[in-house]
């Protein structure tokens, strides 16, 4: 009898919406599994957490450390997107568990990895998470355009400026930090020591800590980063991973 772990995740946000609680996707696996025949032997959660960031899902990470350790023949959800709307980690998670000899199963959707036809269903699905999860971007982004395009105040206040009604107004005691900040970086043409100054002299960001090199970055005009979009430490792993699999 095939070992199976099943993996639930819900925020509350989709609690709320769409109705598919931990319970409900609990009972549901366990539904599945005893149609399937398969040994239930635990099921992982993650309560309350988005499915953005892999690594601040602790229950995410324990089904992987799970596969790792060959502790299950078959990985059950209760869809797909409960795992990621990320194309790319979908298709990574895929071909981790296929190179471990493990089938992923989902209770709706119909995903089954044990034949090509359960395959290709996954596959499919996966570019369809990843089609919405765009779109989605997409039309924050024009929507945000349209707001800031009639005047409206889009996002939070950037440093230097405060709130006056629907309109923004320079903040005179942060634009003076703006100045001295943008003085200092002129002379000594680095990050640290722009951060050394603002801390010896107690001046502290909006969230009462000190400056980091990053916000510093912001308040220098003209600023040119020295990595280009594209070259940071997810580009990075996204290359390894290609040459990996290739």
């Amino acid at each position: 009898m095939a070992k199976a772990v099943g993996y639930i995740r819900v925020s509350t946000e989709e609690q709320a919406r769409e109705g598919v609680s931990l319970d409900n996707q609990k009972a549901r696996i366990e539904q599945y599994c005893a149609y399937r025949s398969f040994s239930l032997s635990d099921i992982i959660a993650d309560a309350g957490i988005s499915g953005g960031k892999n690594k601040t899902r602790p229950g995410f990470i324990e089904l992987l450390d799970r596969v790792e350790a060959g502790q299950a023949d078959v990985i059950v959800l209760y869809s797909l997107e409960r795992l990621s709307r990320d194309m790319l980690t979908l298709l990574a998670i895929e071909r981790l568990f296929n190179e471990k000899g493990i089938e992923l199963h989902t209770v709706e959707g119909q995903v089954d990895t044990s034949s090509p036809d359960g395959w290709l269903n996954f596959a499919m699905k996966a570019f369809l998470g990843e089609m919405e999860r765009r779109q989605v971007r997409y039309r924050t982004k024009r929507a945000m355009e349209f707001k800031k395009n009639q005047g409206a105040i889009v996002g939070s206040i950037p440093y230097g400026y405060r709130r006056n009604g629907h309109t923004l107004e320079e903040n005179p005691q942060e634009q003076v930090v703006i100045r001295a900040v943008n003085d200092l970086y002129r002379d000594s043409s680095r990050l640290v020591d722009v951060c050394r100054f603002l801390k010896e002299a107690n001046i502290k960001a909006r969230n009462g800590k000190s400056f980091t090199p990053q916000q510093v970055k912001r308040l220098i005009h003209g600023y040119q980063n020295s990595f280009a979009k594209g070259h940071g430490k997810l580009g990075r792993h996204i290359r390894r991973f290609i040459e990996a699999v290739a």
